[in-house]
């Protein structure tokens, strides 16, 4: 096991982390798959990362949460929509879902109201200023997203994103 002094720990990079990372593993599993736990271990990295940045340099400084704004821009993708399928299609809790609502109505973002086919279920609309705000923020986002794009070549990204589209779509069985 490598020790390291804490201050050696505060300049680790992210290289030198992944493979004290992989070492420990190999070290407490010597037969795993080190190319699934660099695909895995750099992947959660660099997704947060990118969220954390988004959330700071975009949705916070307008007044809302990445969360609020993915939200947000489901609702605007494919129009009215129920809570619970909202709530998938943009990776926020069902369990936060009711606080979230709550927000984006008080801030006249979006309406509630009882589907005419079915009274027990409730329809998610963005309002006009709802759909100016997404519109806003979806440009912003969306800039700095390049921001991010611009470390890989226009193939490279292209290339990329179909892979991650491949591992989306895969589901292991719970063990």
């Amino acid at each position: 096991m490598s020790e390291l002094t804490s201050q050696q720990n505060l300049k680790l990079s992210g290289v030198a982390f992944e493979k004290l990372a992989n070492d420990a593993t190999k070290e407490m599993f010597p037969d795993y798959d080190d190319a699934a736990m660099a695909l895995c271990f750099n992947l959660i990295r660099l997704a947060n990362r990118i969220t954390n940045d988004l959330e700071v340099s975009v949705h916070r400084p307008e007044g809302l949460s990445f969360s609020a704004f993915r939200l947000l821009f489901a609702i605007r993708a494919v129009g009215a929509g129920y809570p619970n399928e909202l709530a998938r299609l943009s990776s926020v809790s069902t369990a936060s879902m009711s606080s979230l609502l709550n927000t984006l109505e008080k801030y006249g973002l979006v309406t509630r109201e009882a589907d005419t086919s079915d009274k027990r279920k409730t329809l998610v609309r963005l309002t006009p200023l709802g759909e100016a705000r997404v519109t806003e923020l979806a440009r912003k986002n969306s800039l700095r997203e390049s921001d991010w794009a611009d470390g890989l070549t226009r193939t490279e990204a292209t290339i990329l994103a179909e892979l991650l589209r491949k591992l989306l779509q895969h589901h292991p069985p719970r063990s």
